[in-house]
């Protein structure tokens, strides 16, 4: 039944003269990144993870999602 519910709205879409968004894949994010930063910033980012008792990633994941109103899990 999902599949039919797609049809009808990008049919129903088409018709109004909508724009269709190019469906992304989920392979395309792979959580992963690489980043350069200050070696002054890394010390301060260090230094807060040690403070809350997580991983450098765990702090840097929980400031990221925060700063842009992801909902932190």
């Amino acid at each position: 039944m999902i599949e039919d519910a797609k049809k009808a709205w990008i049919d129903v879409a088409l018709q109004d003269g909508e724009a269709i968004p190019e469906p992304t894949r989920a392979e395309e994010y792979s959580g992963k990144f690489n980043i350069r930063m200050p070696k002054s910033l890394h010390r301060i980012l260090v230094e807060k993870a040690k403070e809350e008792n997580v991983s450098l990633n765990q702090y840097i994941n929980y400031q990221l999602a925060r700063s842009v109103g992801h909902p932190i899990k």
